[in-house]
């Protein structure tokens, strides 16, 4: 590893500690939904319970579509974490341990 590397290997040990809580955090959710940003008031949130504000629409959505989107949110963090982790190999660093 090159000296120049260390801030670069700092910031990624950094973050993949981050991406390890996070997962931990979103693979127990009490409970996931879907939201869609748009502008003003056109806001959507798929969620099992429906609308919780005035500000967006809000529908229920199904138990099966929403432990898809969680299985789709997680296996997402996971290929995050993985990429952090191949670069960090790239730079000499072991961090599956």
């Amino acid at each position: 590893m090159k000296i120049e590397d260390i801030d670069k290997v700092n910031h990624l040990i950094g973050e993949l500690n981050s991406m390890k809580a996070l997962i931990a955090h979103a693979e127990n959710p009490t409970e996931c939904e879907l939201f869609i940003k748009l502008p003003g008031d056109s806001s959507i949130r798929l969620s099992s319970e429906g609308a919780a504000s005035t500000h967006y629409q809000g529908f229920s959505a199904s138990p099966d579509f929403l432990r898809r989107l969680h299985r789709s949110v997680v296996e997402e963090l996971e290929a995050r974490r993985r990429r952090i982790i191949d670069e960090l190999a790239t730079l000499g660093v072991d961090a599956e341990a």
